[in-house]
């Protein structure tokens, strides 16, 4: 379903012809909105809802980056997160810190991780957001992290 939202929403190139900094020339969309999960200015994530009146299930996307903050940001995952709305899916493209951020690493940024997941209760309160059905998408150690 991921690879047919990304073929429908025009990101018509093939997988094997990106290379890591093509991420960050596919088509996006600006967030619904941008919320802080916690304190930290990395502690943050891009909601996108589709339209209509939902509730909608939501896909949780978590960028890679090797770990490392030098590596990426959550502007290479957006692009998927851009991807999903239209075809019915709200997304939550969250940013966390690495190592190279303060607090980064363990267990930092898998405290990051779970604490933006679980703050979708709270974003539900607010947006019509279905938690019963609820998937997380990771790129490289974004996809570690989902796991």
């Amino acid at each position: 379903m991921l690879l047919s939202a990304l073929l429908a929403s025009g990101a018509r190139l093939a997988a094997q012809q990106l290379g890591p900094r093509d991420l960050d020339t596919l088509p996006i969309t600006q967030p619904t909105v941008v919320v802080h999960y916690g304190s930290d200015s990395l502690q943050f994530g891009e909601l996108r809802l589709p339209p209509g009146q939902g509730p909608f299930p939501v896909a949780v996307v978590i960028h890679g980056g090797c770990w490392r903050a030098e590596i990426a940001n959550l502007r290479n995952s957006a692009a998927v997160a851009s991807a999903l709305p239209p075809e019915g899916i709200a997304t939550w493209n969250i940013e966390y810190r690495r190592l190279g951020n303060r607090g980064g690493g363990w267990p930092g940024t898998f405290a990051d991780v779970g604490a933006a997941i679980d703050y979708l209760r709270v974003l539900a309160s607010q947006y019509p957001l279905d938690l019963a059905r609820v998937v997380l998408v990771g790129h490289s150690a974004g996809a570690h992290l989902a796991v």
